[in-house]
């Protein structure tokens, strides 16, 4: 009889130590594993373009290179999302252009840095130049919210600014707006390959 008891209470015993160690795990599982986040670019109005001979927008077409995307943490600083070299090129469609688990937090502002701008102006490519080779901005409303296993997309807005200077050379300097969803995009998206 005594050893049924002692039987008994060694099986309580284990299946206490299993809950416990499972009820730790899931734990740190669902608050330390990351949410995927969803880059895209977006021209939400058509190319702006100014300056002596500026081409009329309909025959632009702006293409950047990026070769590094960062997003700065509120607790980790900045971290790198991405850098593998990409070219995008600015529409009005919803362009995806990468993805990335990123640690459940507060995200305030977006980094790229930009190797090439390349204008396409009635069929000819023309090399352009961008103020420092970055861009950079804050994230609207608070920032991005990242959450352990959910997704959320972040909508990078260029109006790129297009000046053609007097000695016939383009300058890019656009004015950004970047801004945090939580639900699926649906409008228009495409997907930018490098």
């Amino acid at each position: 009889m005594m050893r049924r008891s002692v039987s008994a209470a060694v099986a309580a015993a284990v299946v206490v130590v299993v809950v416990a160690v499972a009820a730790v795990g899931a734990y740190y599982y669902y608050t330390s594993r990351g949410g995927t986040v969803y880059f895209y670019m977006t021209d939400p109005g058509g190319h702006s373009s100014s300056g002596s001979g500026a081409s009329n927008n309909a025959s632009l077409a702006i293409y950047l290179t990026v070769t590094s995307i960062m997003i700065h943490s509120a607790s980790k600083g900045w971290m790198t999302v991405s850098n593998k070299t990409i070219t995008v090129q600015l529409s009005s469609s919803l362009s995806l252009i990468t993805s990335k688990s990123l640690p459940p937090g507060n995200y305030t502002e977006i980094r790229f840095v930009v190797s090439s701008v390349t204008v396409q102006v009635g069929g000819v490519n023309v090399s352009a130049s961008l103020p420092s080779g970055v861009l950079k901005a804050p994230i609207i409303n608070g920032g991005l919210q990242v959450t352990s296993g959910k997704s959320a997309y972040l909508v990078i807005y260029m109006g790129p600014h297009l000046v053609l200077t007097g000695n016939g050379q383009y300058v890019l300097r656009p004015v950004i707006t970047v801004e945090a969803y939580y639900s699926p995009l649906t409008s228009n998206a495409t997907t930018t390959t490098s």
